[in-house]
């Protein structure tokens, strides 16, 4: 195949088989084999340059091979011009031939040049394409490598960015996985990279970060538990209360907050969410600190505990402490929750099997919380002043003791302290009921207590037990003897028995043992609070004999209600009725009423004393008048009336009560008239003043003997061995005066030293010279005596009788008051077995103690 060379050159292909050319000269050319397999299949080709132009390009050898074409056509130039040489003939025929084809070798050569051209353009456009294709396999291979690399990047950025929604999203459990994932697993595979550095220098960071965060949550999670401890206590006291069926006050049992759910099914893990502390455990744990946490979480909650049993800084009020016993109970329920929770949740660690709480820590938690609890009743009950309270608190420490064993922690202590905290439960009890005594004594009408209709019968009977039938078949209206104070007073004491059996209920007591403890508060109530108070009344009010009637028959219905107050206790402590003869304290308490009775009794009398002697000091005696008086004093007759119109409210008394009190006045009346008579107001006396005198004495034993015996008939009664009372009473006075009309000096004076005289028995001889010195000073200034003393006193040859028996007497004063005296004398006999009694200190009569019983009480009481 001609090919056309640089210069126009004609290259004719020779031998198909040759791959070595020849010289002239005989030289063998030699060509890169390369070169020579592409040149051979140029010469043999027919017309495919293509895939031989592809080759080289892609060898890169276009110049190399360029020399090696020029010097193969030079090479069959020379052999063709060799051949022509040898071939002239053939020369001339050739030349001759290719004159022939000039003209068609011209226009093969422009087809040939036009093909060149086309050629090489398309070469020029395929080694663009081929410069292109390089370049984009060397993008296709920096993509590849891209890919590869990204491939490997590519988990590692998004396990970061996992990482970073893990922390932005507070799961941090998740986040500590993820980042040991990325710190183990991911980066090693990118461990060339300049950003895995950056990475593997910030993953400390990040667990420093992590760990910082969930130390933030779970001091979130630790202000959320102190401020949910109160309502889970609340709740967990709630389904206690349910579950033991305890009975608490409106006051106690009430929500705190209204708006707060108190289901009973609700636990703690519904109230708070326990996960953050969860999460940390778990955190601290992959971080290899969870020891460490441990100690820090036990201290923090230590630290709260401290603060959750400090004290209420209020405390008047049942809803501080309240709000204190849920706090602790919900501490506590919070970390039991935990001890159990985490125990299920088996972590490693040193100290395994305890997890975050363990029992021991929550036991020493309860004890320090005890302690301060203890510490904080006996301080704030101890200075309170409201019983109600006190009961309220007794009622909570309960419910909290339920609450608490519930749990498995002990309360034995609260229930001792509970117990301490009695005593002064009970000092305000009857502070409390005796201001209630105090104000219903006070108000009362003092009247008996009179009902229409059956329901108000009814209603009475039901506060007091009144056991006369006869009551029972009167028509209405119908009148009790005893005024409203008496069942408003028991109505009091079953209420102050019901709040100590209430207060009592629950403390681990036995039955017999609250009943005890009630019967002591009852014995203690009566005796100093009630005692007192009646007390109080009695000698410092201002009742009037009337009032102290009704209140006589007042305490007489209270002391006679023993049996039904001993029934309630018996009925409130549910003690069967074998017990009762073993319970030691017996309600003794209702001999006040007893002794009250008497010092009424004595207070009644009391007021007869001052009434009478106001009365009395209107009696004013003329001592020494030329006649004496025939009517008695009209001072004397109100004294009477007085008397009279008291008498008739002595009638519902019973009968001694009324012959004490009738006797007793009767012989205070004869001893201020007496005393009267021995005053020191005057200094002169006649016997005309004495009959004066004598006729108001008459005019007292006619009403006791008419008037007074009607109310006590023993006044005039006599057994035939000994003289009737009322005898008795008057017989000083009236042997006092009978020995002076008598003239009846001699017998007296002989009777001073004689035992068992008769006659003037009743006769100190301190009265006989205080009238005989006040007869001699009459004398004296008349200068004349009286004609009958004087003619009794002449027979006997006495020229001054009244000077005789007034020196005798004196005389005797004075052996009396000498401790030789003779003891068997008249005036010993009377200082041993009848006590005179002086003008201001007159007989009190006492019932069986007979007349010769002397009072202290004064007539200027």
């Amino acid at each position: 195949h001609p090919l056309v060379g640089e210069g126009g050159h004609l290259v004719v292909n020779m031998a198909h088989d040759d791959t070595r050319s020849i010289t002239s000269g005989g030289t063998i050319l030699s060509y890169p084999p390369n070169h020579e397999r592409l040149l051979t299949e140029l010469e043999s080709s027919e017309g495919q340059l293509g895939a031989i132009i592809r080759s080289l390009y892609d060898e890169n050898e276009q110049d190399e091979f360029m020399k090696s074409l020029f010097t193969r056509i030079k090479q069959h130039e020379k052999d063709i011009e060799r051949m022509c040489n040898k071939n002239y003939q053939g020369f001339i025929e050739s030349v001759t031939h290719l004159v022939k084809v000039k003209s068609e070798a011209h226009k093969l050569k422009n087809k040939v040049i036009e093909a060149n051209k086309v050629i090489q353009d398309s070469g020029m456009e395929l080694l663009q394409h081929k410069k292109d294709l390089h370049k984009a396999r060397a993008v296709q291979k920096n993509i590849t490598a891209t890919v590869e690399t990204l491939t490997l990047c590519i988990p590692v950025l998004e396990m970061y960015s996992k990482l970073q929604d893990l922390m932005d999203e507070k799961h941090f459990y998740s986040a500590l996985k993820t980042l040991e994932q990325l710190e183990h697993i991911y980066l090693p595979r990118v461990r060339g990279y300049i950003f895995s550095e950056e990475l593997a220098k910030e993953i400390p960071n990040m667990r420093e970060s992590i760990e910082g965060q969930s130390k933030s949550e779970l001091k979130e999670y630790l202000t959320e538990v102190r401020n949910a401890s109160e309502h889970v206590g609340e709740v967990a006291m709630h389904q206690a209360q349910r579950t033991a069926h305890l009975e608490l006050s409106s006051d106690v049992l009430d929500p705190l907050t209204k708006t707060r759910s108190l289901d009973h099914e609700t636990c703690a893990q519904d109230l708070v969410d326990f996960s953050p502390v969860y999460r940390c455990l778990h955190i601290h744990s992959v971080l290899g600190k969870q020891d460490q946490f441990i100690e820090e979480y036990r201290s923090h909650r230590k630290q709260q505990l401290r603060l959750v049993i400090k004290p209420p800084v209020k405390a008047d009020d049942i809803k501080d402490f309240k709000q204190y016993f849920f706090s602790i109970v919900g501490f506590f329920v919070v970390e039991d929750t935990i001890m159990q929770t985490c125990q299920r949740v088996g972590i490693g660690s040193k100290m395994d099997g305890e997890g975050l709480i363990s029992q021991n820590v929550l036991d020493d938690y309860w004890e320090m919380a005890t302690s301060e609890m203890l510490s904080v009743l006996r301080a704030h009950c101890l200075h309170c002043n409201n019983n109600h309270l006190l009961l309220k608190l007794k009622q909570l420490v309960v419910w909290f003791c339920h609450t608490v064993i519930g749990y498995g922690f002990k309360g034995d202590k609260l229930y001792e302290v509970s117990l301490e905290i009695r005593e002064h439960y009970d000092e305000l009890m009857m502070k409390t009921y005796g201001d209630a005594f105090t104000n219903l004594l006070s108000s009362d009408d003092y009247t008996p207590v009179c009902v229409a209709t059956e329901p108000q019968f009814q209603g009475v009977l039901d506060l007091f037990a009144y056991k006369d039938l006869a009551i029972q078949v009167a028509e209405f209206p119908r009148q009790f003897p005893f005024s409203s104070m008496v069942h408003q007073i028991f109505k009091q004491l079953k209420s102050y028995i019901d709040d100590c059996a209430a207060y009592s209920d629950r403390l681990n007591l036995s039955r017999t043992e609250i009943d005890e403890g009630v019967r002591k508060s009852v014995n203690l109530l009566l005796t100093k609070s009630m005692s007192g108070c009646l007390a109080k009344l009695i000698e410092k009010g201002n009742l009037t004999i009337q009032q102290l009637s009704q209140l006589w028959v007042n305490l007489d219905q209270w002391e006679h209600a023993e049996e039904d107050l001993d029934n309630y206790i018996a009925s409130v402590t549910s003690v069967p009725r074998s017990d009762l003869a073993s319970i030691q304290s017996r309600l003794y308490g209702f001999s006040i009423f007893k002794d009250a009775k008497l010092i009424t009794q004595d207070r009644i009398a009391l007021l007869l004393q001052i009434q009478m002697t106001e009365l009395m000091d209107g009696v004013v005696y003329d001592w020494t008048p030329k006649e004496p008086m025939k009517y008695p004093s009209g001072a004397f007759e109100d004294v009477i009336r007085f008397l009279n119109s008291n008498f008739m409210i002595f009638t519902k008394l019973p009968t001694e009560v009324i012959d004490d009190l009738c006797v007793h006045a009767i012989q205070f009346w004869i001893g201020i008239h007496e005393n009267i008579l021995l005053s020191d107001k005057y200094s002169r006396l006649n016997l005309e003043g004495l009959r004066s005198f004598q006729v108001d004495v008459k005019r007292c034993e006619t009403f006791a003997r008419e008037t007074v015996a009607k109310l006590v008939p023993r006044l005039v009664r006599s057994d035939g061995v000994q003289q009737p009372l009322i005898d008795s009473l008057f017989a000083r006075v009236n042997q006092l005066l009978n020995m002076f009309f008598d003239s009846g000096w001699t017998d007296y004076i002989s009777e001073l030293n004689n035992v068992g005289a008769k006659k003037y028995s009743s006769v100190p001889p301190e009265s006989v010279y205080n009238l005989l010195t006040k007869i001699r000073a009459q004398d004296k200034k008349k200068k004349k005596r009286s004609e009958t003393v004087k003619r009794k006193f002449t027979k006997k040859k006495q020229p001054n009788p009244v000077k005789i028996a007034l020196k005798a007497v004196e005389e005797h004063l004075q052996e009396r008051q000498n401790p030789s005296h003779v003891i068997g004398s008249r005036l010993a006999m009377s200082d041993q077995s009848s006590p005179s009694v002086a003008r201001t200190s007159p007989l009190l009569y006492r019932r069986g103690t007979g007349i010769s019983t002397a009072s202290t009480t004064s007539t200027n009481s």
